[in-house]
């Protein structure tokens, strides 16, 4: 055996003495403090199918727990968490200077990228618009199809309700650098359900949905010759971008903290990727707590190796040595990456 298959099964035992050494078990990793949890989450509309679809899964594993996911608007989760109606707000939007001066204890943690994309009718031949023309539309100064290359019709401006997230970062990024303000004639729309719907069913209509709201029932178009994809938002090319937030008042409680790390980790984020969203942590960092270390390493082997609470649902985030699957090579390149080993110094990019 020559010396580098020698360093390489090292690394394979130290994995594998990872996995069952009981100081690992109390490494504070997703499943050293996971369990039966109760707990009530309610805000963004977009948030809304990232904690659904965390708290089915979450509940799948841990099926005595009570998690409870509701909407209302980021304004509302933020207000919700605050006065103790929910557990976790969500929202889409960062706090206003308002809200940190009103509820000076609210923690917020980023669980995921969005970007807002610019959509109209399929039937609309309009394929792209520039900020400037977006701006004008969307402040009443176009106000048909026909002044930016479509047919000769009233363009319907379609909006959403005041406390929207959604609402907030489109007109950060679209109407305050012109200090601009929306159109009287706005048709006002209060989730990203109902305003696909108007913009899917009114072939004049122009709107903006969160990236994970975006299918076929509608045209995402470019803004600045930029589509609104996900390599656009991560590089930041694309204009229109946010992160979404979950929200505690003061530090999370055992279950709260349960479930973040749980959103946080390898499985909650490829859920994040699954709901068409942009996962916030870094390729490598498996087990979501800011660092790329052995516990990572760990966390996929366990996950190969069916523990209960370690899960990888997504290539996007497990797959580190990018040959298509979830594996103990994978934990062996954390490793290898960890003790700094040549060609392994950069977590590499998937194509």
């Amino acid at each position: 055996m020559n010396r580098t298959d020698m360093t390489t099964g090292l690394v394979v035992v130290l994995v594998m003495a990872l996995i069952v050494s009981p100081v690992c078990a109390q490494s504070g990793n997703l499943a050293a403090a996971a369990g039966d949890i109760d707990i009530t989450i309610a805000g963004s509309t977009t948030v809304l199918p990232i904690a659904e679809a965390c708290a089915d899964a979450y509940t799948g594993m841990y099926p005595d727990s009570q998690i409870t996911v509701s909407g209302g608007g980021s304004s509302y989760g933020i207000a919700a968490v605050a006065n103790g109606t929910v557990d976790i707000g969500t929202a889409s939007r960062d706090l206003k200077d308002s809200e940190i001066a009103a509820y000076p204890d609210l923690v917020t943690r980023a669980i995921a990228k969005d970007g807002v994309a610019i959509v109209v009718n399929p039937a609309n031949p309009v394929a792209g618009l520039t900020m400037g023309q977006l701006q004008d539309i969307y402040t009443g100064t176009i106000t048909n199809w026909q002044q930016v290359g479509g047919t000769d019709s009233p363009i319907v401006v379609v909006s959403r309700e005041d406390g929207s997230g959604t609402r907030d970062c489109f007109e950060q990024a679209v109407l305050k650098p012109i200090s601009g303000v929306l159109v009287g004639t706005a048709v006002i729309q209060n989730s990203n359900d109902e305003m696909r719907t108007a913009v899917a069913e009114n072939a004049s209509a122009i709107g903006y949905l969160s990236l994970g709201y975006v299918d076929s029932s509608v045209s995402a178009v470019s803004l600045d010759g930029v589509e609104p994809t996900i390599e656009k938002i991560k590089s930041g090319d694309y204009a229109i971008s946010r992160s979404l937030l979950m929200i505690t008042n003061g530090a999370p409680d055992a279950d709260e903290q349960a479930f973040l790390d749980f959103v946080l980790s390898g499985c909650g984020q490829c859920i994040v990727v699954n709901e068409g969203f942009i996962p916030i942590a870094p390729r490598g960092d498996i087990n979501g707590d800011g660092v790329i270390d052995m516990d990572d390493a760990s966390y996929l082997a366990k996950c190969f190796f069916g523990f209960p609470g370690y899960c990888i649902c997504c290539t996007t985030i497990g797959d580190i040595d990018c040959d298509g699957d979830v594996d103990m090579d994978d934990a062996i390149w954390i490793a290898k990456h960890f003790y700094g080993f040549p060609g392994y110094e950069t977590i590499p990019t998937c194509p």
